[in-house]
Parts: C-alpha cells; structure tokens; sequence
C-alpha cells in the first residue's frame, strides 16, 4: 500500500535549477594497456572480465579449474573508453559535473586528453567538475584503470607493516584496497578482482546547487498513533531544505510475518526535475539489556524491537549474488529476495566481505519486508588505521550512510565482519596485539561518530560477532552477549546435537556445508569428473578439507551413498538436518535468543558450499526446511523428548498439540496434550516423549505440522514405494511404507515446489504445486519430473 504524502520543494528550492543528465552508460571500449591486441567492446555499468568472455579473449572463471588461468586480468592495467556528444544547450549550463558511483576502482580519469580526477575507492561517490574540458559536439572520456591486486602490493611495501587478511584468499595484501574483500577470493567463492565502471557513469548539468540526498527522520509518540516526518534535502552547495509533516495514526512498516509493508510517496519537484522517494514509517530499536544469571555471570541481550513489539530475527547470511559484475542483475536479486521472503524470512545479513549493494537490493528488501543487519566493508583482517586509510573509509561512509539512511530495511550498522576477532589468528597481530587493536579501535571508533552523525536513529554495533560495546570476549564461544558465531560443529566437526550446547542470545552466523546438485555440478565439470570426483570438480570446493568432512559426516547420519550423484542430494539433506537442529535449538529458548542468521542464503559461483538456494536460484533441501522451521509457529522436538511450540507471533496462542507416531509396522500410537495456550513471543515445552527408532513421529499443533529430524538415519529404512500422480503443475505423493527425505525435482526447469524434501506416511497423500519462473508448457514439467527418497539413495 502506499499514500502520496506531498508534492512540494517547488519554491523552497527555488536556488535548484532543473538537472539535465546525459547518462554515458552502454558499448565502452575495453583495451589492456600493454597490449593493444586485448581489445573489445565493454557494457558499462559493468566489469572487464565479463567483456573479455564474451570476447572469447578469456576463460570462464567458473568453468573447471580455469580461475587459476584467468588471474592475469586482475593483475592487469585496462584502459575503458568511449566518445559522446555534447549539445550546445548542455554546454551552456553553469555547472558540468562527472557523477561516477561503484568505480571499481583505482582509475584515473580523462575527458578529451585531460585529466579531471582519480578514483581509488568502490564505494565512494565521485563528483569531478568536467566544464572546462566539454566542447560542443564530440567528445571523449576515458578510465585508464590500474591492477587493484598491484595497487595493494604497493600500499602494503610503503606502509612497511602486513595488514594480513584470511589465508584462503589469491591477493595477500587486499586489506589496503577499498573493494570487495572477496574480490580476492573466498573459502567459497572465485578470486575476480573486479576492475570497471560498474555503477552510475553519467554528467550532470545544472545553473545552480544540484539535490545531492534526500532523506526523512521519524518521531514517534509512544503509541505510535502520531508520527512527526521531516524530509530533508541536501544540495551540492552545502545547505539543507526541510519539511515538516504531522501524520496522525500513520499506517506502519513492519517486518515480513508481523504485518504490511506499508509506504508513502514523497514526490518532489524540484524546478522541474521530479524526485520520487518510497518512505515506510517505523521505528527500530536493537535492545542491549544487562542481566545477571544464576551464577553471578553478566549477560548482555540483543533483541530487535519494531514498532514497539520485540520480534525474533529469522535469516540468513547474504554474499554478492555473482562473482561476474554484469550478473548481478536485478531479476537475480529479486529471485533470491523473493525466496528469502518465501521462506519466512525476516532478516538478511549484509555480509562485510562483500559491497554496499546496488539500489534494487535494498528498494525490495523495503518492499518483501526483509530487514538488514548491515556490515561495514570489513571482513576477516587486520586494517590500517592512519590517517589516509581512514580518510578513504570516511568519505565511503560519509556518501553511504546518507545514500542508504532512509531504507525502512536497514535495521543497524555493524562496523566489520570478525576482524575484532581477527586480531587473534595471524602470527603479525599476535606478536603485537596492542597495536592491532588499536588500528581496530580507531576505525571503530570513526564508523560510531559518523552513524550518529548522518544516521543518530539507528544503532551501531561495533563488530560481528561482539559481545557487547567495549567488550574484547569470544564471540565464537561466548553465548550470553551480544551476537555471536558458532562454528563447532562445521569447523571442529562436532556432532549436530552440539548446537543444543550453547544458547546465544543472538547467533549471527552457523553453518554447514552441502555439495551442489548434479544439475548445477554439470555446470562447471564434465559428467566424468563429476563421477570420479576428480580435480575439476574438488576444485570448486574452496574451504580446506571441506568435501572431506561433508563425506565423513555421513557415517554419523546417513547411510553410505551408493553412487556419486546420491551423494551429492545426501549432502543436501545432511545440511538441512544440521541447520534444523541449530535453529529449533535456539527458537526453542525464545526470548532468551532473539535471533537466528545462519550462513549462508546465495553463493556466487557454482560450488560446493553452505548456501540453501544453489547459483542460479535452485532451492536446496535447507531453503524448503527453512520455510518450516521459520514459520511463524512453529512445533519441534528437543533430544531430551519434550515437544515444545514456539510462537512468534504477537498474539498468544491456543489449540490441540497432538504427537503421532507412525510405526515401521503399519500400526500408530497418538499422544494429545489438549488446550495448549502459548504466549507472544515465547516457547513452551508441552509434553515429554520417548522417541522410536521403529517409527515416523508427526507433530501437530494447529496449521503447524512437522516430522523432527531423527538423531540419524542409519540403519534398516524401509523400503517404501512412493508414487507420482501429476496434473498440469500439481503433483500428488503416495506411499506403501514411511519414507524420509522425499526429494522431487524438475531438471532444467527454473521454479520451486510449495514444499519439498518431506517425509511421506501411508495413508497420507500429499499434494505440491510447482511454480515454474519460466513460461513452459505441463507436458515438459511432467517430462523432467522425478522423485526420490533416501531408502533408494543407500548402498
């Protein structure tokens, strides 16, 4: 829903003359600098190695092991370039200005021969005055852009100090550079060390102070039946414009799952030049309450409260939805916000290795309601802290805090990802801590001045995991403050039962992996490497040891796979069972835990790795897992036997919860716990059991419907006999006997089921719908449908 607010600025901006923008997106010319025979057209917005592909001039990073093959371009000079035309009224207006956003990212700049600028920042805006330069007619501009991986060796020799960043990354030094630190390659992600102009490219012509930003602030009375909304403008020249507006019983924003995204429409008009700004009205305040517990031990909580009402976080994790600049599109965002916004979802964790991400993420995170936990540009290092560094730091925040500010998604700012943490895991920062954390301290310190500077209503947090401001503990092991990362189970290959262990207040980040499915395996490796498990195919697997541990984790859980391709959808459902168990652990403990991000939503290649939606959009077993175990009430079992039901809502609810197990045998015993109240926001255990090995438990409490995951799936499974009976995009499942982890698939067709990855019992037909994302015809669905389960997945 969205309410036209105001049209106005007409006359209070009357200093404003109408803009005129001559946008120099489209066919670039690309040439590598020292050799003149690399050359071919390059799409701006966009990156080079994207252009070099489709020139055949280089391979395909992501096919086989050819990223090893394709590290010259990030190593080399490129020169971007093309010719305009300048009209004589443009020429005449006072003011003539290059506007380059996401330049990305040591370029310097020349319109006709001259040079008018240097960028050396991703995420700054840069603002050059080209009148001077622009004749009428034709005319020329150029980036001679430089190698960033160069660029960082440099910094690093005439710093004289090692800024060292995770070990699993090709260039060494890129904590010197402002750019993507995955740019460098990740423990699940590609080294493409992105080198173009991949954002706003365009000269903006005015008489006069240009609108710079716009943005609102929000006063609220405590019942939020008033709102006071001042929308303010901010011109080139420096000076502010503002409006004040009283809005009473103002329709809010919330949260996916705690009510409408609702919106008003400020339409400005700006001596001609229209603006139109989406604003939702909310307030969002992140709770760090102290307490004591029982043994004298200080805690500190972390708790999202919107509108009033504390709502439990449900997410996960988001990296770059591409390796390749140009494949960042807006129909992939929307793809995989949309997802997250199907699966419950209410919360996504702007990951700081990544970039502050284009328009469209944030416009439909405003629009699904996804909330954003959002990182500052650090991840994973050590960064310097003088004086120039900073100052590069400073003028990235300075645009994007006033860039991003009037999001009703962003929920806070979070000033790096684990490189408080950071300081512990290399030989230079141990050796000399005090000066390590104090580079951290410096930084840290500057992101909380400039938040409250240009952003005062949101909360600043200074890193993640961290327990609380000021406080250096473990947030890797230390579950009672703030928000923590737990990795035991993944990284010290402990049992999923673990996660029952620790009791975070909020858990930022957990996870495990799952290999890619075979349709999306095929993408990158020959059938035969595939099948041989050979180098092309470990190759896209980039965490140490990874494969090996997701294999050896079977012999807990599963039985052993027959073939390769059983391997790989075991895999899947191994994940979905590992991050069931964290979530319902720590759901189960609301309002103690206020949140659960796991990691992670997307990839941004074809890989191996701990996503739940597969590069390319393909929801793994986890995504359909994720839309139950985050619905928002939600019955589980706990290893101890006791049933519990979770209730996320703001209204206190009643009903039957009745537990059903359904036997091996064919023979059923139900238990029925009647007139179960749960209040908002809690969890209450109901009724203890004693789980079968022999038997599919079903729990019911409500429209909430869940078969646990047992503590394995070894041993004799039945041998159940499942069958399909299709009808147009509907599909109805049978079965003979219980049958687990029942897995439909449509290969080479893009679109999801409305469940999936489920456990089937006689009597019981289910039906599933799909959704196809293309148009197709029932015949082709019915064609490349099969189902599966994993009794037939076994030796």
């Amino acid at each position: 829903m969205k309410h036209v607010l105001f049209s106005f600025f007409a006359s209070a901006l009357a200093v404003a003359a109408f803009a005129v923008d001559l946008d120099l997106a489209g066919e670039w010319k690309l040439v590598k600098q020292d050799d003149s025979k690399i050359a071919c057209p390059i799409a701006v917005p966009g990156g080079v190695h994207t252009a070099l592909l489709k020139a055949g001039l280089m391979k395909d990073a992501f096919w086989g092991q050819n990223e090893k093959d394709m590290q010259w371009v990030g190593r080399s000079d490129w020169n971007i370039s093309r010719d305009f035309e300048v009209s004589k009224g443009f020429l005449a207006k006072r003011e003539i200005v290059l506007r380059l956003e996401d330049c990305d990212a040591f370029a310097t700049i020349f319109v006709n021969g001259e040079k008018v600028g240097e960028t050396t920042d991703r995420f700054q805006r840069y603002t050059f005055d080209v009148k001077p330069f622009l004749k009428e007619g034709k005319n020329s501009i150029e980036g001679r852009f430089r190698s960033p991986e160069k660029e960082a060796d440099k910094r690093r020799e005439a710093k004289g100090r090692a800024f060292p960043m995770s070990n699993i990354m090709w260039a060494k030094n890129q904590a010197f550079v402002r750019k993507a630190a995955c740019h460098a390659g990740w423990d699940w992600g590609p080294a493409v060390q992105v080198t173009g102009f991949c954002g706003t490219t365009k000269l903006i012509a005015t008489d006069g102070p240009r609108v710079e930003y716009v943005y609102s602030t929000q006063d609220f009375n405590d019942s939020f039946t008033h709102c006071t909304l001042t929308v303010t403008a901010e011109l080139s020249d420096g000076s502010k414009v503002e409006k004040k507006f009283e809005i009473e019983n103002p329709p809010l924003w919330w949260p996916n799952g705690a009510g409408e995204q609702k919106f008003y429409t400020a339409e400005l008009d700006v001596n001609g030049e229209k603006i139109v700004k989406k604003i939702g009205l909310r307030k969002v305040e992140v709770l760090n309450e102290k307490t004591v517990n029982s043994k004298g031990k200080e805690e500190l909580s972390l708790v999202f409260r919107v509108n009033g009402r504390r709502i439990f976080m449900k997410g996960a994790n988001w990296i770059p939805c591409s390796a390749y600049e140009n494949e960042q599109t807006s129909a992939r965002y929307r793809d995989l916000l949309e997802s997250a916004k199907a699966a419950n979802m209410n919360m996504i964790r702007l990951w700081g290795g990544g970039q502050y991400e284009k328009d469209v993420f944030y416009d439909t995170c405003d629009e699904l309601g996804i909330m954003v936990w959002h990182d500052m540009m650090c991840s994973c290092a050590v960064y310097p802290g003088d004086d120039a560094f900073l100052g590069e730091i400073r003028a990235e925040l300075e645009h994007q805090l006033r860039r991003l500010r009037d999001h009703a998604s962003i929920a806070m700012w979070c000033g790096d990802n684990e490189c408080l943490g950071a300081i512990k895991w290399f030989e230079e920062s141990r050796k000399d801590p005090d000066f390590y954390r104090g580079e951290w301290m410096k930084r840290s310190k500057m992101q909380g001045e400039l938040v409250k500077k240009y952003d005062p209503a949101r909360t600043y947090w200074p890193s993640s995991p961290c327990c609380g401001p000021g406080d250096f503990g473990d947030g890797w092991k230390e579950d009672s403050k703030g928000d923590m990362h737990n990795w035991d189970v993944w990284h010290e290959n402990q049992p999923f039962a673990k996660y029952y262990e620790y009791h975070p207040r909020f858990c930022s980040e957990f996870g495990f992996q799952s290999f890619p499915s075979m349709e999306i395996a095929e993408t990158f490796a020959s059938k035969e490497q595939i099948l041989s498990r050979g180098p092309d195919f470990e190759w896209h697997q980039k965490n140490p040891g990874g494969n090996e541990r997701i294999r050896k984790t079977f012999a807990r859980y599963f039985p052993e796979p027959k073939d390769v391709p059983s391997e790989l959808l075991l895999s899947q459902f191994q994940q979905a069972m590992a991050i069931q168990t964290a979530v319902d652990a720590w759901r189960s403990e609301q309002p103690r835990c206020m949140g659960t991000l796991f990691w992670q939503l997307n990839d941004n290649w074809p890989v191996a790795s701990w996503s739940s939606i597969e590069y390319g959009g393909k929801w793994k077993p986890l995504q359909y897992l994720a839309k139950r175990f985050f619905e928002p009430v939600h019955v589980t079992l706990s290893p101890d036997g006791v049933v519990k039901v979770v209730n996320d809502t703001d209204k206190r609810v009643e009903d039957d919860l009745v537990a059903i197990f359904h036997g091996f045998d064919g023979k059923a015993e139900k238990i029925e716990a009647k007139g179960v109240v749960v209040d908002a926001n809690k969890a209450l255990g109901v009724v203890k059991i004693t789980p079968r090995d022999d038997a599919v438990l079903e729990l019911r409490f409500g429209n909430s419907v869940n078969f646990p995951v047992r503590a394995d799936y070894k041993g004799d499974l039945p041998k159940a006999n499942v069958k399909a009976e299709i009808n147009g995009f509907t599909v109805t499942l049978t079965t003979d006997r219980p049958a687990f982890w029942v897995w439909m698939n449509v290969k080479g067709v893009r679109g999801e089921f409305d469940d999936n990855a489920v456990t089937l019992v006689p009597g019981q037909p289910r039906t599933f719908t799909f959704k196809p994302k293309d148009a197709i015809a029932p015949e082709l669905f019915k064609k490349s449908f099969s189902v599966t389960h994993l009794a037939e997945l076994g030796k």
